[in-house]
C-alpha cells in the first residue's frame, strides 16, 4: 500500500493529535557541538546572513547567537552555574530568558541594552532540554526572526542510549507562511543504523506555532516532557504533538534495514516540513535494547494533596486579535498580580477556552500536573505548557514551592502578536 502523503495539521486532525497522540496525554499539549560549561563563556546577539537551502540559496537576514541559526547548543550539570558575558549587539534591547526553568522573573535579567555587556549567572535545580530565547513577554517579534537556542542540563545518570541528537524546530525569518526549519534548515543531513538508540532532545522554537513530529513506523519512547522525567511509553504511530516552547526527550530504538525512514514535521494551518534519515550499515547490534527505564526525578514534589489546594480560574476570552486571560488583556507584565498563594500551597488551575481560538497556556517557572476529569487522579508527567482547544476544559495543579512572581501566558495559535499575560505572587 502507498504511505499516506503528509498532511499539515487541520482543527479536526489537531484535536485527534491532542487525544490520541500518546497514551496518558490525552488533553495534553501535545547542532552542533555543544559548549562546555566549567569557564565563563561569551555570548553575542547579532544580525546574520544565512542561506537556508544551501550555498547556493538565496541569503536570509537573521537574529542569531553568535552569528548561528539556531544559537549553539549550551551545556551544563544540574545544580552547577552556568556564566556567561552576554553581549548585545543586535542595536535593540534584549533579554536572555531561560525558557522552562524553575524560576520567578526575579531571577530574569533585566532589559540588555545595545552594544551592552551583561554578566549572567544561572543555575537549574533540575535537568532537562531547555531553551534560551528572549523572554516571552515582548520577545516575540524577536523569536520569529531566529533568536534562539536549546540549552542541555545533564544528570549524573543519562538514559540508555548510542548516540544523542538535538533538534530545535523552528520558523524561517520572515513572517507567516515562511518554511519550517530543522536546526536552521530546510533538511538534515542525519543518518542512523538498524538497532542504534538516539536520544533525540526536541523543542518547538516558534513563537505561536503548534508542531507535529513524526518518524512513523519507528519506536519512539517519551521519556521527558517540559524537562521533567514522566513514565516512560511508546508513542502512538511514531509522532508526538508540542506547542510553542514545549521540550520533549524521546528515546529512538531505530527500526528497518533501510534505505531511508521520513521524518515529517507538521504545522497546525500551513506546511509541512518532510525530510529522510538514511538508515545504512550494518545492525549496531543483534536485536534492539530492552524496554527504557525512567529517568531520574528531578527534586519537585511527585505527589499533591488537594484537601486544602488553592482553586483558580483562569477562563480564556476575546479573540485571536484580542485575546484576555482571567478577565485581563494585557500583552505587558502589570505592576499588580492577579493572585497569589504562599510557600508550599497546592494549587489547582481550571483553564475554560471560551474563544474561538486555539491557546498554548505557559506557566513560568512552575511543573504542573493535567488532572483527570474529575479531579481524582492526574496524568504520569509534569509539563509547563498545555493546548486548550476552543470549548476545552483543563486542569493543573502545581505546588507552588518558591517565593516571587510567576507568570502565566496564553498565546493564540499562529497569532503574529504575542501572548496575553497575567502575574501571580508566591510568598
Amino acid at each position: 500500500m502507498p504511505r499516506k502523503p503528509f498532511m499539515p495539521l487541520s482543527v479536526d486532525r489537531l484535536r485527534r493529535s491532542l487525544l490520541l497522540t500518546a497514551p496518558g496525554l490525552a488533553a495534553a499539549a501535545w547542532c552542533g557541538p555543544a559548549l562546555s560549561q566549567q569557564a565563563s563563556l561569551r555570548l553575542t546577539a547579532a544580525s546574520g546572513e544565512t542561506r537556508l537551502t544551501g550555498p547556493d540559496g538565496p541569503a536570509t537576514p537573521f537574529l542569531g547567537y553568535d552569528g548561528q541559526l539556531p544559537g549553539p547548543v549550551l551545556r551544563t550539570r544540574s545544580g552547577e552555574p552556568l556564566k556567561l558575558d552576554f553581549q548585545n549587539d543586535l542595536g535593540e534591547p534584549t533579554q536572555l530568558h531561560w525558557h522552562g526553568m524553575r524560576q520567578g522573573i526575579g531571577a530574569a535579567p533585566s532589559l540588555v541594552s545595545p552594544a551592552q555587556l551583561a554578566r549572567v549567572t544561572v543555575a537549574s535545580r533540575d535537568a532537562g532540554t531547555f531553551l534560551y530565547r528572549p523572554h516571552l513577554v515582548g520577545g516575540e517579534s524577536q523569536l520569529q526572526r531566529g533568536l534562539a537556542g536549546l540549552l542541555l542540563v545533564d544528570d549524573t545518570a543519562p538514559p540508555v542510549h548510542d548516540r544523542e541528537l538535538t533538534l530545535l524546530l523552528s520558523e524561517a525569518p520572515g513572517g507567516i507562511g515562511s518554511p519550517l526549519l530543522a536546526n536552521g534548515r530546510t533538511a538534515l543531513d542525519w543518518g542512523a543504523r538498524p538497532n542504534e538508540r538516539v536520544w533525540l532532545r526536541v523543542a518547538n522554537g516558534t513563537a505561536s506555532r503548534v508542531l507535529r513530529l513524526a518518524l512513523p513506523d519507528q519506536i519512539l519512547t517519551l521519556v521527558a516532557l517540559d524537562s521533567q522525567p514522566c513514565e516512560p511509553f511508546r508513542l502512538d504511530a511514531g509522532q508526538i504533538v508540542l506547542g510553542p516552547g514545549q521540550r520533549a526527550e524521546i528515546l529512538w530504538d531505530v527500526t528497518g534495514a533501510g534505505p531511508a525512514v521520513p521524518l515529517q514535521v507538521a504545522r497546525f494551518g500551513g506546511t509541512a516540513l518532510v525530510d529522510q534519515v538514511a538508515i545504512a550499515g550494518a545492525p549496531l547490534r543483534d536485536a534492539p535494547l530492552p524496554a527504557p527505564q525512567p529517568l531520574s526525578a528531578n527534586p519537585l514534589p511527585q505527589a499533591m494533596d488537594f484537601r486544602r489546594a488553592m482553586r483558580w480560574d483562569w477562563p480564556i476570552g476575546g479573540t485571536a486579535e484580542a485575546p484576555t486571560l482571567a478577565g485581563r488583556g494585557d500583552r505587558a507584565l502589570s505592576a499588580t498580580s492577579a493572585f497569589r498563594a504562599r510557600p508550599g500551597n497546592v494549587v489547582m488551575a481550571t483553564i475554560r477556552n471560551d474563544s474561538p481560538a486555539l491557546h498554548a497556556v505557559h506557566l513560568q517557572g512552575q511543573a504542573a500536573r493535567l488532572l483527570d476529569g474529575m479531579d481524582d487522579g492526574w496524568k504520569p508527567y509534569f509539563l509547563d505548557t498545555v493546548l486548550v482547544a476552543p470549548g476545552m476544559t483543563v486542569r493543573l495543579a502545581f505546588v507552588a514551592e518558591q517565593a516571587g512572581r510567576f507568570l502565566v501566558t496564553s498565546q493564540p495559535i499562529n497569532a503574529a502578536d504575542g501572548p496575553v499575560v497575567i502575574a501571580f505572587d508566591v510568598g
